[in-house]
């Protein structure tokens, strides 16, 4: 796996790859470090919540077993 991490100080409207990654499968991820700073909801949106599970039903309890 090739990978390259660049970090922007102003990102600009379009990134240049190398000539290596184009016409190739790849995951882009963005990370805009002010957004996240300023608020952590957006993460919960961005991701989604967890459900709610319903209750488990009772499990029972440990069997016996012999001492060695």
């Amino acid at each position: 796996m090739n990978a390259i991490k660049t970090t922007y100080e102003d990102l600009p409207e379009l990134v240049k790859m190398p000539k290596d990654f184009v016409h190739r499968k790849a995951e882009i991820i963005i990370i805009l470090e002010n957004d996240l700073k300023r608020n952590n909801k957006s993460l919960k949106e961005f991701f989604g919540l967890i459900p709610d599970f319903p209750e488990r039903f009772p499990q029972g309890g440990y069997e016996e077993r012999e001492s060695l």
